[in-house]
């Protein structure tokens, strides 16, 4: 207290933690079948006898892969958690600083807040598989893609004297997956604040806050740029108005608004994961052993079994030698960063120009009411709208068969149009006409015409109306109801889509939502924004307490809150232009909202054609959400000042079992990868025009513009990938997912003094 009209107050804060799992196997290794093998699909004929690769020109027959070879796919000698957690540890420190000056006299009296906060934030990270992953691919042939690969290819063929890439029993790759990278980021911002009391009952609230916030990339000082991410004092002004009126001047009757412009400050995983600290790289082998102890490979000090970042890299075995039966082929590095655009390094990630922060705006309008005194009803209405979101984005370039990612506001910037952004990420433009590709780049009056891309949206509007009784007469208690509407294309930072890794990705900034801009569009050539995955419209909730004195040292609580939600909606996507399987197996990774968000399309699959029908979308629920929680807490007071209490929560007291998510994916993009009977895999996706991912803007033009679902559910795969005919549908579509939480107890106890 500096005088009676000036005070000054200081906050210091320090959260620490550190999360690790346990449990999984560890110290062997997982083996995992891409594809299903059994006796048959050894059964093929090559034109040596000794090799029995599935590929080749056929002159003699061979005999079945080995028993020990013979898998359904998605079989795994262990369990696999390609996210085990080593470590996870996280710190944020915060310092506030504020004076408070109170001044009477200007108009009524001001309450001015000046300030200053600093937040740093700290992250280090080691994820990967709990042990090492092999995928096996039985009876299959590999296709290079670098010259290391192609040349060793060319002797193992040589070698057998056949074509096709592969070992006698087919290959295989180790799969080295995961995050390892620390970063820390510092946060400024100043503030000042005058809550103003006109008199008459009336107050306002006017504010501005202006802050500085910078994200390193985790892997400096060692190349790249040291902080990609760096907004200045301009970039981050957020303006505050709030007025409240005590209408009667009584303090019954309150009628207040208020508008505020809010900025997320950014978590650390895109430092990390983006900018340097995320692996994926495969080492493949030709396979000619049927003995699965033999394929060993081994984590190093790093924890890495196929280390590096080039196509000579192999990966890491007991004495440092390839084991007998397997024969090295080349390595892929997925997370090796392209630096075809402006701001691009071979370390990170690169950064669209004039990037801005992740915000939003909110208003609000409500009154509170005083009927007793104890008991108050009120009313709020509440809108919330994204300005801009911060997420990466890329467009597959089919002449290099890769993708360039950049963080992005999608929608907007660079990101505005297809062909700006093109011409950003590959230094030229984009010809978008595939029926004449050589008529001019994409534009606004070109046919079909240059799709502007769709930006980032979150909609949300809620009205909520309660009736709360403080406490009194030994009880307190609350009811209410909220109508709400959930709408846009973008779920949050944390992903709730089921496309997304199944739901729950939590992914900050580098989510899958758009990283591709067809992801955007849905099969009538528009934005396939509506419902999101977490929109519940209907809302009641309710809670009372009430305690029982049963002497002058003993009191009982008892408890009871009840929920009861709108389900969410059930969106139906598919795979678009290609799909990860076998890499990421609960979705193909290349999915589109095809009728849209909330919409679910009815699809029927003839048993013996195999023709797929498609019926009319409509908006599908999940069932209403009920939840009974109970609680009873029984308190001993041991002295004046001292209190043991021993409490029990039922959560979900009478086990309500309400399935919240069903499996939305119309193609069994898990089954993608089989053995054709060409010696090829077939790859099952919506191709729209007959066009896939490698076909470059062709295949954008067609999957950004109205195509026929139905068609082109029936002509899935294509010619590129050489097979033709439907999707084999889903048969966990439409069927529950997840289930609500069953029954939970909790037992506590607490000592206050």
């Amino acid at each position: 207290i500096i005088s009676p009209n000036l005070v000054d107050s200081v906050h210091f804060g320090y959260y620490f933690y550190n999360y690790h799992d346990f449990g999984m196997p560890s110290g062997g290794d997982t083996l995992q079948w891409t594809v299903t093998t059994t006796a048959a699909s050894g059964a093929t004929v090559v034109p040596n006898p000794t090799d029995c690769t599935n590929f080749g020109t056929a002159s003699q027959s061979c005999p079945a892969l080995p028993a020990s070879l013979q898998e359904v796919a998605g079989y795994s000698t262990s369990p696999s958690n390609a996210n085990y957690t080593s470590y996870n540890t996280g710190e944020q420190l915060q310092l506030y600083e504020n004076l408070s000056w109170i001044k009477s006299g200007w108009w009524g009296t001001h309450n001015f807040q000046f300030g200053y906060q600093l937040s740093r934030l700290s992250n280090n990270v080691l994820q990967h598989y709990n042990q090492p992953n092999v995928q096996m691919v039985p009876g299959g042939t590999y296709s290079p893609v670098s010259s290391t690969g192609a040349a060793n290819c060319a002797a193992i063929e040589a070698a057998d004297g056949t074509t096709g890439c592969a070992g006698k029993y087919g290959y295989l790759w180790v799969f080295d997956y995961g995050s390892h990278g620390s970063a820390t980021s510092f946060n400024h911002s100043l503030y000042a604040q005058d809550t103003w009391t006109i008199g008459h009952g009336l107050t306002l609230d006017l504010g501005l806050r202006m802050e500085h916030e910078n994200l390193p990339a985790e892997n400096q000082p060692s190349g790249g740029i040291a902080n990609p991410i760096d907004f200045g004092w301009g970039k981050k002004i957020a303006p505050q108005i709030g007025a409240a009126w005590d209408v009667f001047q009584n303090g019954k009757l309150k009628i207040y608004g208020d508008y505020g412009v809010h900025y997320q400050t950014m978590p650390l995983n895109l430092a990390i994961s983006s900018f340097g600290g995320q692996y994926w790289e495969n080492c493949y082998y030709a396979l000619d052993t049927a003995i699965l102890s033999n394929i060993d490979p081994i984590f190093n000090a790093q924890t890495r079994d196929c280390p590096g970042t080039g196509s000579t890299t192999q990966a890491v075995f007991p004495g440092g030698k390839t084991p007998a039966g397997l024969t090295y082929i080349e390595s892929q590095n997925f997370r090796l960063n392209a630096t075809t655009c402006p701001t691009c390094t071979a370390t990170e990630e690169g950064v669209a120009p004039g990037l801005n922060p992740y915000r939003e705006h909110q208003s609000d309008l409500g009154f509170e009411y005083q009927l007793t005194p104890t008991t108050v009803l009120s009313a709020r209405w509440d809108r919330r709208r994204l300005d801009h979101v911060i997420e990466d984005s890329a467009i597959f370039n089919g002449s290099t068969g890769g993708e360039t990612f950049v963080i992005v506001n999608p929608g907007q910037g660079v990101d505005s149009t297809f062909n700006g952004f093109y011409k950003f990420l590959y230094g030229s433009p984009a010809y978008f006409d595939p029926s004449n590709p050589s008529a001019g780049i994409c534009s606004a009056t070109s046919t079909p015409s240059c799709p502007i891309q769709v930006p980032g949206q979150r909609d949300w509007d809620s009205v909520d109306v309660r009736l709360a009784k403080t406490f009194g007469s030994h009880w307190q208690g609350m009811f209410s109801y909220t109508w709400s509407r959930l709408w846009g294309n973008y779920s949050g930072l944390t992903s709730s889509d089921i496309s997304d890794g199944a739901g729950g990705r939590n992914a900050p900034n580098n989510s899958r939502a758009f990283d591709e801009p067809y992801m955007q569009f849905n099969d009538s050539g528009t934005s396939s924004s509506g419902l999101l995955n977490t929109d519940r419209p209907n809302e009641f909730k309710g809670y009372a307490y009430y305690t029982l004195n049963e002497g002058h040292n003993l009191s009982t609580a008892l408890g009871v809150a009840q929920f009861l939600y709108s389900g969410t909606p059930v969106s139906t996507f598919a795979d678009v232009g290609y799909n990860f399987a076998p890499y990421f197996q609960t979705s193909g990774g290349w999915d589109a909202y095809v009728a849209g968000r909330g919409k679910f399309v009815p699809v029927t699959q003839d048993p013996n054609t195999g023709a797929v029908t498609v019926g009319t979308p409509y908006t599908r629920r999940t069932p209403w959400w009920n939840d009974t929680d109970f609680q009873i807490t029984q308190t001993f007071k041991v002295s004046e000042d001292k209190s043991l209490s021993f409490d029990v929560n039922f959560i979900n007291l009478f086990d309500q079992r309400s399935v919240t998510a069903y499996n939305t994916q119309i193609d069994s993009s898990y089954q993608a990868f089989a053995v054709n009977t060409s010696g090829g895999f077939n790859s099952e996706f919506i191709a729209p025009g007959g066009k896939w991912i490698a076909d470059g803007i062709p295949f954008y033009a067609a999957a950004m513009n109205p195509y026929n679902l139905q068609s082109a559910l029936n002509n899935s795969a294509v010619s590129d990938l050489g097979s033709s005919g439907p999707v084999t549908v889903n048969s966990q579509y439409g069927k529950p997912l997840y289930w609500q939480v069953g029954r939970t107890i909790w037992f506590g106890v607490k000592f206050t003094f």
